[in-house]
């Protein structure tokens, strides 16, 4: 029942905007995206589903929830919203939606770990066409971390070479490929890096993980420190179209862009190397409050973390 009415909301929403853009309310969609607008909402619907059946003892915690939430909430407002219309007229209000849509929201949903609680609330049909052989096939090799981190640095960093980005942003539909190849590349990598399980049932160890949330870090500073420190005006698409506050220049706008490209995204990579190293120490504490020690063993002293046996 839900479920048909998101697709009467996502038909009566994408006429609104087919023929009365201008006197929808600003959380309407500037440019509906029927891909993103379902997807948004069916996440949401499945989440919830899950939520009410997965047992009290497996159920993620509240943190965790509010970090899945949020960032489905972030992706739907940079897209699904007339902010996707300031995001084309400024270079820094564009790297705001790309970095939510790239970084922040696929790090807060890969947080919220939601695969338990959505393989309780989707439909049987996508639970079998996620367990098809060639599905998984795709996603094992693709799960690996240098595959995701090559995804994860080309989905973010080839939309940024100048003539490419004034190509997809001229195109509605090299647009929404630009979007969608970053939300996609975002989520891949960050389900990889914060997997809080451990090795096994997890693939990789928590320092390869670790590794891997953080070295990508480095070709991320390369581009956007060259992009923040330029003199020349990389992206005439801004001047072209109109810039939303004209008193900003292009290089200062430029700038802007450069370093929120910059700074957020560092963060996160650094958070991402402390989120795994804690959850190696909790994992550690945890097999060695159940290790047997044998008879006539003496008490050590365990460095890494902290606890005594």
């Amino acid at each position: 029942m839900l479920d048909s009415l998101i697709l009467l909301a996502a038909l009566i929403v994408g006429l609104l905007c087919h023929y009365y853009p201008a006197h929808l309310p600003y959380l309407f969609p500037f440019v509906f995206n029927a891909p993103e607008f379902i997807g948004c909402w069916f996440m949401l619907l499945w989440y919830l589903r899950g939520m009410a059946r997965i047992a009290a003892a497996a159920r993620p915690g509240r943190l965790r929830q509010w970090f899945f939430l949020l960032g489905l909430g972030g992706i739907y407002f940079v897209l699904q919203t007339h902010f996707e219309y300031i995001s084309q007229h400024m270079f820094f209000l564009n790297r705001i939606q790309a970095v939510t849509i790239g970084m922040l929201a696929p790090f807060g949903i890969a947080i919220g770990w939601m695969p338990d609680v959505l393989r309780l609330g989707v439909p049987p049909w996508v639970l079998r066409a996620c367990r098809g052989r060639a599905v998984r096939a795709t996603l094992r090799v693709l799960g690996h971390p240098l595959p995701a981190m090559a995804i994860f640095l080309t989905t973010t960093d080839v939309w940024l070479i100048p003539s490419v980005h004034f190509a997809a942003m001229i195109n509605p539909l090299l647009y929404a490929v630009m979007n969608i190849s970053c939300l996609l590349g975002g989520l891949l990598f960050w389900l990889v890096v914060l997997d809080p399980r451990p090795n096994p049932p997890a693939r990789f160890s928590y320092l390869t993980r670790a590794a891997t949330g953080f070295l990508v870090m480095f070709p991320q500073i390369a581009v956007s420190s060259y992009i923040a420190l330029s003199t020349q005006d990389l992206y005439s698409f801004y001047t072209l179209c109109g810039r939303l506050f004209p008193n900003i220049s292009p290089t200062y706008d430029q700038m802007l862009g450069g370093l929120i490209q910059w700074i957020p995204p560092g963060m996160l990579n650094t958070a991402a190397l402390i989120i795994s190293l804690n959850a190696l120490r909790l994992s550690d504490i945890k097999a060695e409050e159940t290790f047997v020690p044998p008879p006539g063993a003496k008490i050590y002293e365990a460095k890494w973390t902290g606890q005594k046996r």
